[in-house]
């Protein structure tokens, strides 16, 4: 089966502060169900997107944009196609607190 990508928006790089051109983002929808955003540029192939849903896969996309390039003002976007809304992770609970010893 070929594999086939959705063009779903693009980010604006900066790099080293100079202004660079837009990198374009797609969406690979594999057999299992998953969705998985990445650029094309294989410079840029490394940061993925991975979720159940368009929209999570989004979400997971920008935080690890974040991660890959911490530095602010290092890019623009990503600007999504319409109808995508990036779903961040919730995040994760606090652990319980540990239990009183029983007094007798």
């Amino acid at each position: 089966m070929t594999q086939k990508f959705e063009f779903v928006g693009t980010v604006q790089l900066w790099p080293n502060g100079a202004r660079g051109n837009p990198v374009a983002l797609y969406l690979e929808k594999l057999e299992n169900g998953e969705c998985r955003i990445s650029a094309r540029l294989s410079e840029w192939r490394h940061v993925v997107g991975v979720g159940a849903t368009v929209n999570k896969a989004a979400g997971n996309y920008e935080l690890s944009l974040k991660a890959a390039v911490p530095a602010d003002g290092a890019y623009e976007g990503p600007y999504w196609n319409s109808g995508i809304k990036a779903e961040k992770p919730a995040p994760p609970k606090p652990a319980p607190a540990p239990a009183a010893p029983a007094s007798s």
